[in-house]
């Protein structure tokens, strides 16, 4: 099946009380995929109240003395498949995941601009044009992600392994950035490798659509948005939900993402 025609199926699979198995969610899906068992999949979820960490914050000097330190806060700490830097989450966020066939070897470059095309499709339906761009001082920051003059708005992280891609983007839709610049230095500071991240480079859905309709954007109309994006970039998009099999495999995979 082509990345870019064929049927999709949109999943609105989201467990914000467990953040550890929203996350094996999308590694079930990917497994699934690669297996020509679960079609091409997006994936619109909200996150729990988490800090995801990206896969090489393990290596930092003092990775246990700062998972233990947030944990001892409250705070609930996963460690996500994708690479980049950690991201807080909360009620104020989305998640988009794409996960699709990996039908030969395609560059990071062009899988970013193939499978975030839909998001950006998405949002510029709301009224929002984004760009890629790198930007100095916000979380996660990337070459690949998605910024609305010169302020970053979505962060963006992807997989690539043997028969499936997955690129993964996370979003501040109604707030969340002085918990993500709180949580966030407080990780990097305990962990060995102090970051400086500054609000005024970020910016959230809400205060992009504010200037422009003077009001909060509801969750069913940004995901009908994003499901919209999709479907004129990718192709047909039907809501299906998870199998009994990606189920099971997620509740398998669940204590892989706990950080501790």
């Amino acid at each position: 099946m082509s990345r870019t025609q064929g049927r999709w199926r949109l999943s609105r699979a989201q467990y914000p009380e467990d953040p550890a198995l929203n996350y094996a969610v999308d590694l079930a899906i990917a497994e699934h995929v690669a297996q020509g068992s679960a079609p091409p999949t997006l994936r619109v979820w909200r996150p729990g109240r988490c800090l995801a960490l990206g896969r090489l914050d393990a290596r930092l000097p003092r990775y246990s003395e700062a998972v233990a330190h947030l944990e001892a806060q409250g705070i609930v700490v996963v460690r996500r498949s994708s690479g980049g830097q950690a991201v807080w989450q909360d009620e104020n966020f989305v998640n988009v995941s794409v996960i699709a066939p990996r039908e030969r070897r395609l560059g990071v470059p062009e899988a970013y601009r193939t499978y975030l095309a839909g998001v950006r499709r998405g949002l510029a339906l709301l009224g929002v044009e984004t760009e890629f761009r790198h930007v100095e001082g916000a979380f996660c920051d990337g070459p690949y992600d998605l910024a609305l003059r010169g302020k970053k708005l979505m962060g963006t992280a992807q997989i690539q392994k043997r028969g499936v891609v997955v690129v993964h983007g996370t979003m501040p839709v109604w707030g969340g950035l002085k918990e993500m610049i709180r949580w966030v230095s407080e990780f990097y500071a305990q962990a060995g490798r102090p970051v400086r991240l500054r609000e005024g480079t970020m910016v959230t859905l809400s205060e992009a659509l504010g200037q422009k309709r003077g009001q909060k954007i509801a969750w069913r109309e940004l995901e009908e948005a994003l499901a919209e994006g999709h479907r004129q970039t990718l192709g047909p998009l039907e809501p299906q939900a998870l199998s009994s099999s990606e189920g099971a495999r997620a509740e398998e995979l669940r204590s892989a993402f706990l950080a501790a």
